[in-house]
């Protein structure tokens, strides 16, 4: 009896001083280093769980260096986290390899209903779901309104055609404007040209798709936009990238993502006060690049149950702290509704309809393919290649770089 007293009154003691009792279940997160802002965001996100849950302790380890390698590496090793980030860009290969915790049968409590389906496609292999968006990013029109008053031209608009859009930028052209737009030999931003105007970058059978007329058709008119001088690359007018450029007004308006809203108001205050946004151009139908990163988890994790709760919380009102904070945009609708910025919507609609940043291949391996297509890219707006020619070159040789 004596005991059992000193036992309850251990117990109390403990609890008292905030000790904790029982042993806690430890969950650790990772990713790659964000900025200031981004690793306060983090923090704040991981302190509202702990406070909240005293039986899981959730660490922050962020991987500083090549992030895709350095995770393959722990995964192989045993010691990756928990949960950690995935790009969507490099997600098909690390759902080939096994590593990841299919989440289907723990979702179906309604948890996804607030996320967009393209965001729920991006992390979709073979039919199960390995991950869930914790932001996201589309890209739009930004243009300058004081540039486009000069020229008298009317602004951009949602809804407007590719054909449309071409007109303006050779009507701005006409008007003395030199370089009406920043166009990048990045095929990420190709695709949304091949997709509004119905074709595909790959077949059913994950075969390379540029030969079939729609897409070629799409990739000649990426390629004269250019080629006509109605577009530039950032580094012709002395920038670093688009977002540089247009701050310092040597275009009319470019294709970017809302990274561009905190540093052109930043860096460029006054600029800012000019920016107009709306959605992509369409074709036959819409299209918009969708660039994210998803929560997965670790099918090696000794705690499924903790490392569920993590997710759902990292994904629910923990994302509502890292959007606040970091000003991203929120991939979970109910927190997105919450955002009252209206420049920002044309990013938001194009979660809707839009397509994740990630080509199927049979080994999931792209990135190879990606740059021999951004080379071939380049040399058709140089002249070195024609259309033709970057489309044989790359059909012929496709195989090989995604083996």
């Amino acid at each position: 009896m004596k005991r059992h007293s000193l036992l309850v009154a251990l117990l109390l003691v403990f609890t008292l001083i905030g000790i904790p009792v029982f042993a806690q279940t430890q969950i650790r997160i990772s990713g790659w280093p964000g900025n200031p802002d981004e690793e306060a965001a983090i923090k704040a996100m991981v302190d509202a769980f702990n406070a909240k849950n005293k039986d899981i302790t959730m660490v922050w380890e962020p991987m500083p260096g090549d992030y895709n390698q350095t995770l393959k590496t722990r995964l192989a090793g045993g010691t990756a986290a928990d949960l950690f980030y995935l790009d969507v860009s490099a997600f098909e290969e690390f759902a080939r390899s096994g590593n990841l915790l299919p989440l289907d049968s723990y979702l179906k409590d309604g948890t996804l209903k607030d996320f967009p389906q393209p965001l729920i496609d991006g992390f979709t292999f073979n039919s199960r779901i390995y991950g869930i968006a914790k932001d996201f990013s589309t890209l739009s029109v930004l243009y300058n309104k004081e540039i486009f008053d000069k020229a008298k031209v009317p602004y951009p608009k949602d809804g407007m055609t590719y054909a449309e859009f071409i007109k303006m930028l050779e009507t701005l052209k006409a008007k003395g404007v030199a370089n009406p737009m920043i166009i990048n030999a990045d095929f990420n931003r190709m695709i949304p040209f091949i997709l509004a105007n119905g074709g595909r970058v790959t077949d059913d059978k994950m075969n390379i798709a540029f030969a079939e007329p729609k897409t070629k058709a799409a990739i000649q008119m990426y390629v004269d936009i250019y080629k006509k001088g109605l577009g530039v690359e950032a580094s012709s007018v002395g920038a670093g990238w688009e977002g540089e450029a247009f701050g310092k007004e040597q275009v009319a308006l470019i294709m970017s993502g809302p990274w561009c809203l905190g540093y052109l108001k930043g860096s460029f205050p006054n600029v800012y006060k000019k920016l107009g946004v709306v959605e992509m151009p369409r074709g036959t139908q819409k299209s918009t690049m969708i660039y994210t990163v998803s929560w997965s988890i670790n099918k090696q994790t000794k705690d499924r149950a903790a490392a569920i709760r993590a997710l759902k919380f990292l994904v629910s009102e923990g994302q509502k702290i890292f959007v606040e904070k970091a000003g991203v945009l929120a991939s979970n609708r109910t927190i997105a509704a919450q955002d009252k910025d209206p420049i920002k919507v044309p990013f938001y609609k194009g979660a809707e309809y839009g397509t994740a940043w990630r080509v199927k291949t049979p080994s999931g391996l792209f990135s190879r393919a990606n740059d021999e297509i951004n080379s071939r890219i380049k040399d058709a707006f140089y002249g070195k290649l024609s259309v033709d020619d970057l489309v044989k070159q790359v059909t012929d040789n496709y195989d090989s770089w995604v083996e």
